[in-house]
């Protein structure tokens, strides 16, 4: 497909996503004691492939992997009780600040797993995470396809073809265990070029003006799939502080509202998508248990986890953990979120 209807297609796509005037936006008061997106859980089936499949994309080793072990702490977060696992902690540049961004990955034996890797991308709860590149995407395709690693999912309502002439500007790949991963091309500036127009990082971005790409190439947001719109944005902005703009229900096929959520330790933000597909409406979301192939989620960095679990629950959220936990010289919760049962970690370090 030919770059200037691909360009349109997603020029559309963020419209209706996003196109709603300063005059709608919100400012909510953010919560003090959520500091932010600290990091993204995703749990495997094949430790090692996984690795090798992310550092194939840049990301890399920080912690791990760790042997088989009985975790008593993470199966008390998890609801797990005496299953083995074994964990990578890895991490990748932050497309908006110079913190690199942790993916944790997660391999259970020894419990019940459901295999979920061949969900849609469009299903609820199915995940996604987005990454910047500097130049045409097709570069990363050539180089995953080289290594044998390549697979290109259908996604709802945008093209993915393999190949594509002229500037790449976005691709959609996935690991072997299903999470998708879409990058974005950040054009590499000529000399003599013009500086790029503006761009906002908060709820009054309009589609014309949202901060995309961020500074640099590297991570950029996390993505779930909801069922309901307004209930699922009211929660991420009450409970844990994002900055959406007010819902606009658009009729579209696809509403991804974005809403922008300080990246931990830093003064930048980072963004979560919920993605709303109307293929979905009135669905039941799957059980998706914890330990699954291809469970995700969310973890935010709290300074105080009492109020913070508190509050959540309060707001309709459903407990995985019972309670808050002693969790690797911190303390953590496990939620899920009133919407769809998107999985949620609140996590306080040790002082």
């Amino acid at each position: 497909m030919g770059q200037n209807k691909t360009f349109g297609v997603f020029i559309f796509a963020f419209a209706l996503a996003l196109a709603t005037a300063s005059l709608f936006a919100q400012k909510p008061e953010r919560p003090s004691d959520v500091l932010g997106l600290g990091f993204v859980g995703h749990n495997v089936s094949d430790l090692e492939r996984s690795i090798k499949f992310f550092e194939a994309i840049d990301f890399k080793v920080v912690e791990g992997p760790s042997v088989w072990s009985v975790d008593k702490e993470l199966n008390k977060l998890g609801n797990t009780p005496g299953a083995e696992s074994r964990t990578a902690t890895m991490k990748v540049q932050s497309s908006v600040s110079d913190v690199p961004f942790t993916l944790v990955l997660r391999q259970y034996r020894g419990i019940q797993r459901q295999d979920w890797s061949k969900a849609n991308s469009w299903d609820l709860l199915s995940s996604h995470i987005d990454l910047t590149v500097d130049g045409s995407v097709g570069s990363l395709l050539d180089k995953l396809e080289t290594l044998n690693m390549l697979k290109m999912p259908e996604v709802n309502g945008l093209p993915n073809p393999r190949q594509q002439q002229g500037f790449r500007r976005f691709a959609f790949v996935q690991d072997p265990d299903g999470l998708t991963i879409e990058y974005f091309g950040k054009p590499i500036p000529k000399p003599g070029d013009p500086p790029p127009a503006a761009t906002v990082s908060n709820s009054s971005a309009t589609a014309q003006n949202i901060d995309r790409l961020g500074k640099q190439a590297g991570f950029n947001h996390y993505a779930t799939n909801i069922v309901e719109p307004e209930k699922a944005r009211d929660f991420y902005v009450k409970a844990l502080g994002g900055d959406y703009p007010v819902f606009q229900n658009t009729g579209a096929n696809q509403i991804l509202q974005n809403g922008w959520f300080p990246q931990a330790t830093t003064n930048n933000n980072l963004r979560i998508e919920l993605g709303y597909f109307t293929v979905n409406k009135g669905k039941t979301p799957p059980s998706v248990k914890f330990q699954d192939i291809n469970a995700n989620y969310a973890g935010f960095q709290v300074s105080n986890i009492e109020t913070a679990y508190s509050r959540a629950m309060m707001l309709g959220a459903i407990t995985v953990s019972g309670g808050i936990v002693t969790y690797h010289n911190g303390r953590a919760a496990m939620i899920r979120d009133p919407d769809v049962g998107g999985y949620i970690m609140l996590w306080q370090p040790a002082r």
